[in-house]
């Protein structure tokens, strides 16, 4: 098909040669009066302080404080040359102060000992406070109230970190599924929204990140979301490492690429995967070789081979992790032994030698009588040896000298139903005893399913 021609014998061609004598060659062209990137009066980051006074008339191009074009916003003043832009725009947060976002805490899976108690404090405590005394609960419920009636929309690190203790008190007392729904609010913490305009530098704390990671695994049901996540963080903190100028910072962010491997480790023993996990530990203890790091590594390592029931593959770690040159710190030196010897501890209850794991625990609580780790294993292994009074008075001594924890708890009652029919009297009993403690750092509440209930 042929394109019809038009007829325009005025128009002159653009492109065809011009002979040296035509007058065309003399007609000045007018300049545009469009402006290009280089005019003084637009803000440039490198246009000098000497621009000439009528352009201060001419309006100036308003920063737009939208996320997605705040990451190429100049450092540099338009009008001072290298004065940096006093009022920066600023990110609203108000999606994160929405009273219907965070829910009310159930109280039915909570002993009356424990909402009745003298020893519980009041809601208008300060939060260090609360936290102090490991009265979890209202502080979870004090940071939420902070969050939807005191805080700026503006202000990002009073958020944060009101943002964190709420979701990480949350998971102290259980509460997982609702931490992971409320975690759901920060949304892709990847996006450029969460980066300051100007350093690239990320606006959430290190360990709310780390923490929503695992609490959007549980929130989506998809634990890969998980391990993709602490990749991530994994390929950041690698990338921080290179680009740090001091040693300390250098360190830091070692610590904190660590922490990544180690926590999808723990990831994978969450999914079932122990046996992937035990591979995932040893690659990162044969990168530490020789370290402090590296033996416990290997002690981690030598946990989830128990769990397998791989005996073999857990007592090759041990003699690795004892292997190891000692520490040059008494204290350092003196846990190693006692892990060393728990660890030793262990695998006779995995072998099913309980009166040789009783012998080895008992030699343990001789020398360090004040680890309640160690005295409850030492009763848990007295009760399968039969000697079940023996163990309910090793358990009841401790209750009443050291911070409760689930095991201890748990295990006593057990007892209580093994040794009465009212054993529902005693769980009670000893949930006023714990419930009239002094509080610790510890926490202090306890959920009716520790003390079976």
């Amino acid at each position: 098909m042929n394109i019809p021609t038009i007829n325009a014998p005025n128009r002159t061609r653009s492109h065809g040669r011009v002979a040296s004598g035509d007058e065309r060659r003399r007609v000045a062209v007018p300049r545009r009066s469009t402006k290009g990137p280089l005019d003084n009066d637009i803000d440039d980051p490198l246009a000098g302080s000497t621009s000439q006074p009528a352009a201060s008339s001419t309006p100036r191009r308003v920063l737009s404080p939208t996320p997605s074009n705040t990451a190429s916003t100049s450092p540099l003043s338009p009008d001072g040359g290298t004065s940096p832009i006093p009022d920066l725009p600023s990110k609203d947060f108000s999606y994160l102060l929405e009273p219907s976002a965070y829910h009310a805490l159930p109280s039915t899976n909570v002993p009356q000992p424990f909402l009745n108690s003298p020893a519980l404090p009041s809601l208008a405590d300060p939060l260090p406070d609360l936290l102090k005394t490991g009265h979890y609960r209202l502080a979870a419920i004090s940071a939420a109230r902070a969050l939807s009636t005191t805080v700026s929309p503006n202000d990002a690190p009073a958020i944060f970190e009101l943002l964190q203790i709420r979701l990480a008190c949350l998971c102290l007392l259980n509460e997982h599924a609702m931490a992971a729904q409320e975690a759901k609010l920060l949304g892709d913490l990847s996006s450029a929204f969460y980066r300051h305009p100007l350093t690239g530098a990320h606006l959430v704390p290190w360990e709310l990140r780390v923490l929503s990671v695992r609490l959007a695994a549980l929130g989506y049901g998809e634990w890969r979301k998980g391990i993709m996540g602490y990749y991530e963080l994994a390929r950041e903190a690698r990338e921080n490492v290179v680009k740090a100028d001091s040693d300390a910072e250098k360190k830091l962010w070692r610590l904190r690429l660590r922490e990544c491997g180690i926590r999808v480790a723990n990831v994978l023993v969450e999914m079932g995967e122990l046996e992937g996990a035990g591979r995932h530990l040893g690659t990162l203890s044969s990168a530490e070789a020789g370290s402090q790091e590296s033996r416990e590594v290997l002690v981690m390592e030598a946990l989830v081979w128990l769990r397998v029931g791989d005996l073999r593959a857990s007592r090759r770690c041990i003699a690795a992790a004892a292997a190891l040159p000692s520490s040059e710190n008494e204290s350092t030196s003196t846990q190693d032994s006692k892990v060393e010897g728990t660890l030793n501890a262990l695998l006779r209850i995995a072998e099913g030698d309980y009166n040789a794991a009783v012998e080895a625990w008992t030699e343990l609580h001789s020398a360090h009588q004040a680890d309640a780790m160690i005295a409850q294993n030492l009763a848990v292994c007295l009760l399968y040896t039969g000697k079940i009074s023996e163990a309910r008075s090793l358990l009841t001594d401790l209750a009443g000298t050291t911070a409760p924890f689930h095991a201890l708890t748990f295990n006593l009652c057990t007892l209580y139903e093994l040794c009465t029919e009212r054993s529902r009297d005693r769980k009670m009993a000893l949930a006023d005893r714990i419930a009239a403690r002094e509080p610790s750092g510890v926490g202090w509440e306890m959920a009716a399913a520790d003390f079976k209930l």
